[in-house]
């Protein structure tokens, strides 16, 4: 009974030794894959593009390509910026009858790119599988792109405007008086109020440039314009009021203005239209006539100088 167990464990051991064997024999005869070709097509990754794929094949056989794409890796936010290397990961994949070079698969010249302008960052991996790390072009942009046109001053006021650039996610202003620098501001808009920085009399311009995805457009420079200074008149601690080349406005204390609104000003009302200038005379809002003396302020319950009565609010009646 001995011998006959002995015997039988002995087939077992035989039989798992040449299983093992065999798989030895058969992993040793794998083809060796000594080099990668990739195609690549990164012709979706710009600046301001959200793709954050690229296509990857090959005419290799041996291995496939995990998903035939790449995965972005150092996208920062939403969208691709100016002055950024995309980074993306590649996942290959050896078949059952093929294995990588593992002494050779971390080195550079183990891979060849076509396609586009692609470059080797790093790899690891074992024979059956590699993750490949690969890099497009830089991004940049051309300030070009970005230049601003159409720059110009609304109406002869102190009301700088220009016309959109597509994408651009700011402007940055300076005004200038001759060559003297005033001051300098930032919007989201097409247009800039630089009137209560316009306190002197002169030739003022103003530099503008666009700014998108981490990149400046050229600064671009308006035509000078002359400009009376701005005289000022019954000033409180709420405010004063300023006379320009167009009219009465009134600056508030933190250098903001009314504009298509009602203020009381000193226990008055006021009207103040779209631009910010004082109104006079008839003036309709909310449906409602109102009626502003020469001084802008509101009659009330009086005749107006017209004849027609307006009452204790302001509103006229008949």
């Amino acid at each position: 009974m001995k011998a006959k167990s002995f015997l039988k464990g002995m087939a077992v051991l035989m039989s798992i030794m040449a299983v093992s064997a065999f798989s030895a024999f058969a992993a040793g005869n794998k083809a060796e894959i000594g080099s990668v070709n990739l195609q690549i097509d990164s012709s979706d990754i710009e600046i301001g593009s959200a793709a954050k794929k690229i296509s990857v094949s090959s005419g290799d056989d041996g291995f496939t390509i995990q998903n035939d794409e790449g995965t972005a890796l150092n996208m920062q936010g939403n969208v691709w910026k100016s002055n950024t290397t995309p980074q993306f990961k590649v996942i290959l994949k050896a078949d059952s009858e093929h294995k990588f070079n593992t002494n050779s698969l971390k080195t550079a010249n183990f891979y060849k790119f076509s396609g586009a302008e692609v470059g080797f960052v790093k790899a690891t991996g074992t024979a059956n599988s590699i993750t490949l790390t690969i890099k497009t072009k830089k991004l940049k942009a051309n300030p070009g792109d970005l230049t601003v046109g159409d720059v110009s001053w609304r109406d002869e006021s102190g009301v700088a405007e220009w016309s959109g650039v597509d994408n651009a996610e700011k402007y940055l202003v300076k005004l200038y008086r001759g060559s003297q620098f005033i001051t300098s501001g930032e919007t989201t808009g097409t247009s800039y109020d630089f009137r209560s920085a316009i306190t002197q009399n002169g030739n003022y311009s103003y530099k503008i440039r666009a700014y998108a995805y981490g990149s400046y457009g050229d600064w671009v420079s308006s035509e000078e314009l002359e400009m009376r200074a701005s005289s000022s008149q019954g000033g409180t601690e709420n405010g004063r009021w300023i006379l320009d080349a167009h009219g009465w406005w009134f600056l508030n204390p933190d250098r903001s203005y009314p504009a298509n609104t009602w203020k009381m000003i000193n226990g008055k009302w006021y009207y103040f239209n779209k631009s910010g200038y004082m109104k006079t005379g008839w003036v309709q809002t909310n449906g409602i006539w109102y009626y502003l003396g020469a001084d802008g302020a509101m009659l009330s319950n009086t005749r107006t100088p017209d004849g027609y009565y307006v009452n204790q609010s302001g509103a006229w009646v008949a």
